[in-house]
């Protein structure tokens, strides 16, 4: 039998959750919008029929899954109303919620519930990425040892905490420490005025003198790239529409010390490549969801260390001081404005 889903919220994302949905094989049975008309009805008439506006309607519809595809406000008391409701299995928009402690609140009744729960953290879908994590370690290229990302149009919550889970993934550990230099938004949120998200520059320091570095902000109005760099390669991708370039050391190279920076490098050919794409990196997070795999999506837990690397550095700018991971008391009580 065909499961049904239900998505929570109508706007740009919660419209591209529907395809998702539909393209992993799940029956659309309802959307919970209070708007007049939704985003994504504008998109897409024959959607209006779906929409209800009682979260109680929307439960007497009888989703087998539930996605969340609110602003991030809204998520902790959402949940735990699904949960309420015996609802099992969801996906939640990130950032998971506006605070640490209702993160691990949500990780907490989730095992108490046995629930199955994803974070739309969707990076960890996309196969370029798989392959590049794949690289650390590989003795062509040695450990991956540093990371930095460049970004516009966004901030240090919303963006940002998608691309700390992908740090976290891709060194596949969490990190000690995180200093910030915050810049503020040059305009007000698209996703509402209250919500305060800083841009700046983010670094983290994780175990093995691994490093993140994360420049980021809505004063800069160009896509953003990556490069990774390993102990004897790198990989560039200035663009995420087009494929990476990969260097080693050559093979008569490779075993001279690391401080001669100037050893000749080769490029290695990129096959396969497949751009990214929002909806298909979604809908493998929903077949993640249907099959119990964890490949796709982040976990509760794994959401929560995401979102207290955001507090974390929205902390730093405001200390103006090195923030130590895990945080510890008020500071995992600490709700921030994020959409």
């Amino acid at each position: 039998m065909v499961k049904t889903f239900a998505v929570i919220g109508l706007g740009r994302m919660g419209y591209r959750t529907v395809l998702a949905g539909r393209a992993a094989g799940l029956e659309l049975c309802s959307i919970l919008d209070s708007a007049e008309t939704p985003w994504g009805v504008t998109q897409d008439a024959e959607l209006a029929p779906f929409v209800v506006s009682a979260f109680d309607d929307m439960i007497a519809r009888g989703p087998d899954v539930v996605a969340i595809s609110t602003t991030a406000d809204s998520h902790y008391k959402l949940f735990n109303s699904l949960a309420d409701a015996g609802i099992k299995t969801l996906l939640v928009e990130k950032p998971v919620a506006c605070s640490v402690a209702d993160a691990l609140a949500m990780a907490k009744r989730a095992d108490e519930d046995a629930m199955q729960v994803l974070v739309n953290h969707n990076h960890r879908a996309w196969s370029v990425l798989h392959k590049i994590r794949a690289f650390d370690g590989d003795p062509r290229f040695g450990k991956l040892k540093s990371f930095t990302i460049v970004q516009g149009a966004g901030g240090i919550g919303n963006l940002g905490t998608h691309y700390f889970d992908l740090a976290n993934w891709m060194f596949d550990a969490n990190p000690t420490q995180v200093v910030a230099f915050g810049t503020q938004p040059e305009a007000a949120n698209p996703r509402g005025a209250q919500f305060l998200d800083l841009g700046g520059t983010v670094m983290a320091a994780y175990p093995d003198q691994r490093r993140l570095v994360l420049e980021i902000g809505d004063d800069v109005g160009v896509i953003g790239g990556y490069e990774f760099r390993y102990e004897f390669g790198r990989v560039l991708m200035p663009f995420t529409s087009e494929p990476p370039r990969v260097f080693i050391r050559k093979p008569e190279t490779r075993e001279m010390p690391k401080h001669f920076y100037g050893a000749a490098l080769e490029e290695l050919p990129w096959d396969g490549f497949v751009s990214g794409d929002v909806v298909v990196h979604t809908t493998k997070v929903f077949e993640d969801l249907l099959t119990g795999n964890r490949s796709s999506g982040a976990t509760l837990r794994d959401a929560a260390k995401a979102l207290e690397m955001t507090a974390a550095a929205r902390l730093s700018i405001e200390r103006n001081t090195i923030m130590t991971l895990p945080l510890q008391g008020d500071d995992i009580d600490r709700v921030f404005s994020l959409a």
